[in-house]
């Protein structure tokens, strides 16, 4: 499969090999309570993870975090966010906290406009800087990336960013409506992942 330019090309060409998938697709409907319990159990499924790298769109890095309160403690985890504030949303926390009730340390990077190759070389540079292992990729998601993308660039860009990811040794879950889409648009973008999960899939 062709793997193309739009992410950083500077990772190492060394596969890691997983016992599991490195890739998944979370399909699941856009409100729903298995979106954040498939969510959860991908963000544990080889334990505790000591890295979690979040990348936001619509959703802010405090919600993401506030979702996985009960997964992960903020505290012993290594927290950065990669989010896309396209103009309108500001994540509005810094270094040192996130939101009021957390003052919790983390990285984010905010990308002001939706812009492929800063988003996938911004990803990169997190995963190659991951320190603590497990690493755990949380891409939140690929519904929103697709209001402003065709889907042909998004499966080019899924095509690089899925190859970075088990260079790295990294885990990753990508969230998608399962609700959103035509079935054209699964039919494209499935096939570059290792495994889907959906609302009807037991997982963890």
């Amino acid at each position: 499969m062709r793997r193309d330019a739009t992410v950083s090309d500077n990772s190492s060409s060394e596969v890691a090999s997983h016992e599991s998938p490195s890739n998944v697709l979370c399909a699941c409907p856009a409100v729903s309570s298995s979106r954040g319990a498939h969510c959860r159990n991908l963000l544990t499924r080889e334990g505790t993870p000591g890295t979690v790298i979040g990348v936001t769109v619509a959703t802010s890095p405090g919600e993401r975090l506030a979702e996985w309160r009960d997964a992960i403690d903020p505290s012993t985890t290594q927290l950065s966010f990669v989010d896309v504030t396209h103009g309108g949303r500001s994540a509005a926390m810094s270094s040192d906290g996130l939101g009021d009730r957390d003052r919790t340390p983390a990285d984010v990077v905010e990308i002001e406009e939706m812009d492929l190759r800063r988003l996938g070389t911004e990803i990169t540079s997190q995963l190659q800087q991951a320190s603590e292992a497990p690493v755990v990729l949380c891409f939140d998601s690929l519904t929103d990336i697709l209001q402003f993308e065709s889907q042909e660039r998004i499966h080019r860009f899924l095509n690089v960013l899925t190859a970075r990811v088990e260079e790295t040794g990294a885990y990753a879950h990508y969230h998608i409506d399962s609700d959103g889409h035509a079935d054209r648009t699964f039919e494209t973008l499935a096939p570059v992942f290792d495994e889907t999960v959906s609302a009807g899939t037991e997982w963890g």
